[in-house]
């Protein structure tokens, strides 16, 4: 027994004495000595007029991070993370499907325009600039035009210089093109 308490310590007596709210109460917790204290400094630096209230509201954060934070159910993080690496695998695999194909794109295929144009309207030549740069037709288009290029660089009609690109050769250019 303590001289804070009386001998018959009784919590509803204390609790009408305390002049407590309707529906309050008060609860016991044990601490250290040291513990008690450092908390009475935290509270004041914290700017709270008692440990009681610096504690309970340290309680209310810590619900709040268990429901919200650390320990929060992450279920839901979970599968979006399984949702992720499903998509990753899909892109891999039709990564794969395209160079099993030559790695050629099927330009008739709906999806494809559907990837270049935007909710406004867009000119043909833009679009077909758009396409081009993406280098989607790179394997459509660069590999059939750089075989026709050695093929005609081959029969002394086109020359190749480095850092300058491709020219017709003079003989070509002296009968008309054909």
């Amino acid at each position: 027994m303590t001289g804070d308490q009386p001998a018959a310590y009784d919590q509803e007596s204390w609790e009408d004495r305390a002049n407590l709210g309707e529906g309050t109460t008060r609860i016991v917790l044990s601490c250290s000595k040291m513990e008690r204290d450092l908390w009475k400094e935290e509270a004041a630096e914290e700017g709270f007029s008692s440990r009681t209230k610096y504690l309970y509201t340290l309680i209310q954060e810590a619900r709040a991070y268990r429901k919200h934070g650390v320990f929060a159910d992450h279920s839901s993080e979970d599968r979006i993370e399984q949702l992720e690496a499903e998509v990753d695998r899909l892109e891999q695999q039709v990564d794969r499907e395209r160079q099993k194909q030559g790695g050629r794109e099927h330009v008739d295929d709906p999806e494809f325009v559907e990837r270049y144009l935007e909710e406004t309207y867009t000119p043909l030549d833009e679009l077909l600039q758009r396409i081009m740069e993406s280098g989607a037709l790179d394997g459509l288009v660069r590999k059939r035009v750089e075989d026709q290029l050695y093929i005609l660089a081959a029969q002394d009609r086109v020359e190749y210089e480095p850092g300058w690109g491709w020219k017709l050769t003079d003989a070509d250019t002296d009968s008309g093109g054909a």
